[in-house]
């Protein structure tokens, strides 16, 4: 009596768990900023960002995030840099939020960073500002649009640690400077001292600086350069050129006084006072 034995062959095949399939990417705005750098005041200019993110419905349902951005193409000097055609420069950071100091930076060290919750869709987005702050009163250059590039860098942020680049968008700033000049110390007052029939001129003279962007001519003028006052006949004039041209630092002008000579004027009491007001114009 033959016995045949049966064996059956179990193959259990694993399937690799799947990989989240989320896809992000993101993008900045350019941003163009109108700076007078006669100006001692801050000048702000807002941008802003973008982050959309997809995924397939088998993957998690929040993403980490975080956005950082480079120091652009002339970084130096502590800080980034726009540039002209002809080499010339201003400085400029960016910033995460006011107040505009070192630890609101946006850099590689300071991302701007978050959450997106899909919320049981497939996609979803968030976005905010950014400013790119220039300081007053830098020293002036030509007249013209300075421009510079930067990349930010989005990655996913697992437990504080960024992760591989997923998208890396550029955006320009570009800076544009206008002609312009700035009365920087205004003059004060020019005060005579004079006796009816003095032997000799009296002499006065106060002065005053002019900030004028590099390479820009400009011309002064007082609304008249003579008057008289008690009787007292004065002149004006503007030293040592009532023209210029603007270097980018401050220039200084004086404005000096006379009072001839043998002139009686008008007091009848032992001492007399009397004043008008003239009006200085810089045109360019």
């Amino acid at each position: 009596m033959s016995r045949r034995a049966f064996y059956c062959l179990g193959l259990l095949i694993l399937a690799p768990p799947a990989h989240a399939a989320i896809t992000c990417t993101a993008s900045v705005t350019s941003v163009s900023v109108l700076y007078d750098p006669t100006s001692p005041a801050q000048n702000v200019t807002t941008g802003s960002y973008a982050v959309s993110c997809t995924r397939q419905m088998g993957d998690p349902n929040t993403f980490n995030w975080s956005l950082e951005v480079n120091d652009g193409l002339y970084a130096g000097g502590g800080g980034n840099n726009v540039q002209s055609a002809g080499g010339q420069q201003y400085s400029y950071e960016t910033y995460l939020t006011a107040p505009y100091t070192g630890g609101n930076r946006w850099g590689s060290n300071s991302p701007f960073t978050g959450t997106l919750n899909f919320g049981g869709t497939t996609s979803a987005n968030t976005s905010g500002p950014f400013d790119i702050v220039m300081d007053g009163g830098q020293t002036v250059q030509p007249a013209g649009t300075y421009t510079d590039t930067l990349t930010a860098t989005l990655r996913e942020d697992t437990k504080g640690k960024a992760g591989p680049a997923l998208s890396t968008p550029t955006f320009a700033v570009t800076v544009t400077t206008t002609a312009s000049c700035q009365l920087v110390a205004p003059p004060g007052n020019v005060n005579f001292t004079y006796t009816s029939f003095q032997g000799s001129a009296a002499a006065a003279s106060t002065t005053y600086g002019v900030r004028c962007t590099t390479a820009l001519p400009y011309t002064m003028a007082l609304d008249s350069t003579s008057g008289t006052l008690l009787g007292l006949s004065y002149t004006l004039a503007i030293a040592p050129s009532s023209s210029g041209t603007g270097t980018g630092v401050t220039q200084n002008y004086t404005i000096n006084g006379t009072l001839a000579a043998g002139q009686s004027g008008t007091c009848a009491t032992a001492v007399c006072n009397a004043s008008e007001i003239r009006t200085l114009t810089i045109s360019w």
